[in-house]
C-alpha cells in the first residue's frame, strides 16, 4: 500500500471530524475546556498528515502546487484567526491552532521532501537525516509559539529545543557542504582526466579512419584516368562518413573500358572494409581471369566475395549492389546487381532493370544478364547507387525518390556534364537542408 492510499484513508476518517470542529469554533473558544478537545486536536493533526501523505510521492511540479495551496490556506486561516482574536470573536484559537497544524504536519513534510531532492549530494545519506532535522526544528519552533500563545505548558521548552536542533543541523549542513566541495573537486579532476583520455582515444580513432580514407582513395581510379578515356563524363561521389561503402571502379582492357558504381553493405568503416573486398574481386575477375562480359564479371566477382567471407566458416551476408558497364566506342554492354541502368536515347530516358540479387549470398542465385546497347552521339547513360534517392528532406522530410531524380536528369539533359553534376549537388543540398546525410552517394554520368 503506497503513501497516497494511506493518506486518502486517513483523509476520509479525519475530514468529518475536522469540518465539524471548524464549524464549532463559534461556540468553543478554548480547546482545553472543550469536551473532546483532544479528539479535535488529533483530527486536525490527522487531516494535515493525510494531505502530506497524498502529495508526498507526487512529481515535483504537483508537489510544488500542493505546497503553495496548503501554505496559502494555512496562512489565510492564521490571518482570519488573528482578526477574530482582535475582534474578540469566538473561534480565534481554533483557527490559529488549525493553521498551525495544517502548516506543520501538512506542508513541512512536503517542503522537506522537495529540499531533500534538491540537496542530494555526494553525501546523500546525511542529506535525508539533516532535511528531517530541519523539518522537526521548524515544527518545534512553530508549535512552541502556538503553545505560548495558547498558554499551554512546555511552550518555551519546545521553542528552545527547536532552536538548538536548528543550530545543530546548520553546523552539520556546513560540515557536509565542505566535505562535498572537496569530493566534487576530486570528482571534477577525475572527470577531466577521463575526458582527456576519451579525447585522445577519439583522436586516435579519427586519425586511423582518416588514414583508412587515404587507403580507400588509393584503390579508387583517379579522375584523370577516367577523363582520359571518358572525357565527357562526371562522377558525383559523396561519402556519408569519412570512409564509405559506396565506391566507383574503372579498368581498361584492350579497347574495352569498364566503369561501375557500387554500393556495399553498410557505410562508414564496415562498408569501407566490404568495399575493399568487392573492389579486389572485380580487379581479379577482369585482370586475372581476363573476363570482358559484364554478366560473367559479376558472376565471378560473386564467387570471390563469397569465398572471402566464408573462409572462417562464418555466415556473413555482406556484399554489394552494382551497375557495371563496358564501353567500346558506341557499343555498350551492361549488367547490374539490384541497381539499374538509366540512359538517354533519342532524347528519351530509358531504363534497363538489374538482376534482383546482390553480389554476395542470396537464396536462389542465377547468372547475371548482360545487356547490349548501341548509343549515338548526344546519348548518355547513368550509373548510380541508392544514396541520392534515399536522402530525406524537403518540406515534409521525405525521401527524394527515384521519380524526382529521373525528372531532374530529364530537365538537365541538355546541360554539359559539369553543369549537370553541379545541378545534382545543389538540388540534393537544397532538398537535404539541415538534415543529416543518410547514406553514401555515387552517381556516374557519361555523354557520347
Amino acid at each position: 500500500m503506497n503513501l497516497n492510499k494511506i493518506g486518502k484513508y486517513i483523509l476520509v476518517v479525519s475530514s468529518p471530524v475536522f469540518v465539524l470542529s471548524l464549524l464549532s469554533m463559534f461556540f468553543i473558544e478554548s480547546m482545553q475546556e472543550a469536551v473532546g478537545g483532544i479528539l479535535l486536536l488529533i483530527s486536525y493533526i490527522l487531516f494535515s498528515i493525510s494531505l502530506s501523505l497524498i502529495f508526498y510521492s507526487s512529481i515535483p511540479l504537483k508537489r510544488k502546487k500542493a505546497i503553495t495551496a496548503i501554505s496559502i490556506i494555512s496562512g489565510s486561516i492564521f490571518a482570519i484567526g488573528w482578526c477574530f482574536k482582535f475582534m474578540h470573536w469566538p473561534g480565534a484559537s481554533v483557527l490559529i491552532i488549525t493553521s498551525n497544524f495544517l502548516f506543520s504536519f501538512g506542508c513541512l513534510p512536503l517542503i522537506m521532501k522537495s529540499r531533500y531532492e534538491k540537496r542530494i549530494t555526494l553525501v546523500s545519506e546525511k542529506t535525508l537525516v539533516l532535511s528531517i532535522a530541519d523539518m522537526i526544528s521548524i515544527s518545534l519552533i512553530i508549535n512552541g509559539l502556538l503553545f505560548k500563545f495558547m498558554h499551554w505548558p512546555a511552550g518555551l521548552q519546545l521553542i528552545q529545543a527547536g532552536i538548538v536542533t536548528l543550530v545543530i543541523t546548520f553546523i552539520f549542513w556546513n560540515i557536509s557542504f565542505r566535505k562535498e566541495v572537496k569530493l566534487r573537486a576530486i570528482a571534477e579532476e577525475k572527470l577531466k582526466e577521463t575526458l582527456n583520455e576519451v579525447e585522445e582515444k577519439q583522436k586516435e580513432i579519427t586519425d586511423s579512419i582518416i588514414y583508412a580514407k587515404r587507403i580507400q582513395e588509393a584503390i579508387l581510379p583517379s579522375f584523370e584516368f577516367i577523363n582520359a578515356h571518358l572525357p565527357n563524363s562526371f562522377i558525383y561521389y559523396q561519402p556519408k562518413d569519412i570512409v564509405a561503402g559506396d565506391f566507383y571502379w574503372a579498368e581498361k582492357v584492350g579497347n574495352d573500358f569498364f566503369i561501375a558504381a557500387a554500393d556495399c553493405t553498410g557505410h562508414g568503416v564496415p562498408g569501407a572494409l566490404v568495399s575493399v573486398v568487392c573492389c579486389n574481386a572485380l580487379n581479379k575477375a577482369v585482370n586475372e581471369f581476363k573476363l570482358i562480359d559484364p554478366g560473367k564479371i559479376l558472376d565471378k566477382t560473386r564467387e570471390f566475395v563469397l569465398e572471402s567471407f566464408s573462409k572462417n566458416g562464418a555466415d556473413i551476408k555482406d556484399g554489394m549492389d552494382i551497375s557495371l558497364v563496358c564501353i567500346n566506342g558506341n557499343s555498350v554492354k551492361w549488367a547490374g546487381a539490384n541497381n539499374p541502368l538509366w540512359y538517354f536515347q533519342n532524347n528519351e530516358l530509358k531504363q534497363i532493370k538489374a538482376n534482383k540479387q546482390p553480389i554476395g549470398k542470396s537464396d536462389n542465385p542465377v547468372p547475371f544478364t548482360t545487356h547490349l546497347l548501341e548509343l549515338q552521339k548526344g546519348d548518355s547513360l547513368y550509373l548510380f547507387t541508392d544514396g541520392f534517392a534515399d536522402q530525406f528532406g524537403g518540406p515534409k522530410g521525405k525521401k527524394f525518390k527515384y521519380k524526382q531524380l529521373e525528372e531532374l536528369l530529364i530537365n538537365s539533359n541538355k546541360l554539359n556534364v559539369q553543369e549537370q553534376q553541379q545541378l545534382l549537388i545543389s538540388s540534393l543540398n537544397q532538398w537535404k537542408g539541415n538534415l543529416e546525410q543518410v547514406d553514401d552517394i555515387c552517381i556516374i554520368g557519361i555523354k557520347f
